[in-house]
């Protein structure tokens, strides 16, 4: 029952390029009080209080409401696309010497901007003049009963057009831990394209493309549909050597479809709630693929040295993932179908899931593709650019 998978390291850039919070404002997106904003283009030094004091830094450019934001670290480059009243941000991360994009995010959160909205923010302070910009701070409130009285608090410094010139955060709304200063502002047309995502960004082929030449399907892994009823939620789960698909429903109206590779970092998963859409993505960097001679290490479930039945098929218990905070067990046929599956987690409520219907058949990787209207960027608000 064992598997081999790559040994990697976890890519600290791939973490910041998409995880890292802004210190003005933690979405990428300037932050705004109208609509009514000229197009512009603005450079701006970043500094946080928890990298090194050197800074880096960030252009942003604005058309119409939509904004382009770029940064530049020495372990490669984010960009994001957006809108703060239509509250959609897309974020890429492109490692250094990589020859395209490795990670993307989407979010689009209701009401606007998970907490942030222009009704629970408030003008305060005098006005500043960064690079000869008069500008006055607004902070942020985020969530403010979550708070307290530690923060961090996050103000943005509008110019009189409302352009955010300078960002910084506060902890005990004294102690900063990051900012960003404007270097050149320009007031000028921006073309649409400029701060329209690339298009390929919405292509699963782009993300889901072999990255190899893969060997031939173990003959104890054939191609299966399962269906699967869990405690608050449902699941239908495809595999074709090497991939893996899995579509869940829960009770609560939550929808999400996964898609990934079980042999490379490759995946795609795009869901929904009642408050949240989010379309996540991920394809290996250069320095992590089969063509690097990664080392090859031998890794398994852990057998429980007990045994089950469901649907009539015999089944072995193993633990296939263990955690700190969480851990899965499967009960696994010998053909690596799984027939029950529990979830345990010290953070929240586990889950338990047992097959109804088990079909082994031939899977078409086109069966795997999430639907395209979820996937559609025009379905995110997005115009897209060649």
């Amino acid at each position: 029952m064992k598997r081999r998978v790559k040994a990697c390291v976890f890519s600290l850039a791939a973490g910041i390029g998409l995880l890292a919070a802004d210190m003005g404002n933690a979405d990428d997106i300037p932050f705004f009080v109208s609509r009514d904003v000229p197009d512009y283009r603005v450079l701006m030094t970043v500094r946080e209080a928890d990298r090194p004091p050197n800074t880096h830094l960030r252009s942003v450019i604005h058309h119409h409401g939509w904004t382009r934001v770029e940064e530049h670290w020495s372990q490669g480059t984010r960009v994001s696309y957006g809108s703060f009243f239509d509250n959609v941000l897309l974020s890429t991360w492109k490692p250094h010497d990589d020859e395209d994009v490795t990670d993307m995010t989407i979010t689009n959160v209701a009401p606007l901007r998970r907490g942030i909205s222009v009704k629970n923010t408030k003008e305060v302070g005098t006005a500043i003049h960064p690079a000869g910009e008069a500008c006055k701070w607004w902070e942020i409130i985020d969530k403010p009963e979550l708070k307290g009285t530690f923060g961090p608090f996050a103000y943005s410094c509008l110019s009189h057009d409302g352009i955010e010139v300078a960002t910084k955060g506060l902890i005990k709304r004294k102690e900063p831990y990051g900012e960003t200063q404007l270097v050149k502002l320009e007031r000028t047309p921006v073309e649409e394209s400029e701060v329209r995502p690339p298009k390929r960004l919405f292509d699963p082929a782009f993300w889901l493309k072999p990255l190899r030449h893969y060997p031939k399907r173990p003959a104890n892994l054939p191609d299966f549909e399962a269906r699967m009823i869990g405690d608050r939620s449902e699941k239908r789960v495809l595999r074709h050597y090497p991939w893996r698909f899995e579509e869940e429903h829960s009770k609560d109206g939550r929808v999400v479809f996964s898609v990934w590779n079980m042999l490379d970092d490759q995946n795609l998963t795009v869901g929904y709630s009642k408050t949240e859409r989010y379309f996540e993505a991920r394809r290996s960097s250069i320095d992590l693929r089969p063509s690097s001679n990664p080392i090859g290490v031998e890794i398994g479930p852990t057998d429980l040295k007990k045994n089950g039945r469901y649907l009539g098929e015999s089944c072995a218990w193993f633990e296939t993932t263990h955690l700190a905070d969480a851990g899965r067990s499967e009960c696994l046929t010998p053909d690596g179908v799984a027939l029950k599956v529990e979830f345990s987690s010290w953070v929240g409520l586990g889950e338990n899931y047992t097959a109804v219907e088990v079909k082994r058949r031939p899977v078409d990787l086109k069966e795997m593709i999430p639907p395209p209207e979820l996937i559609d960027p025009s379905s995110w608000g997005f115009t897209v650019s060649d």
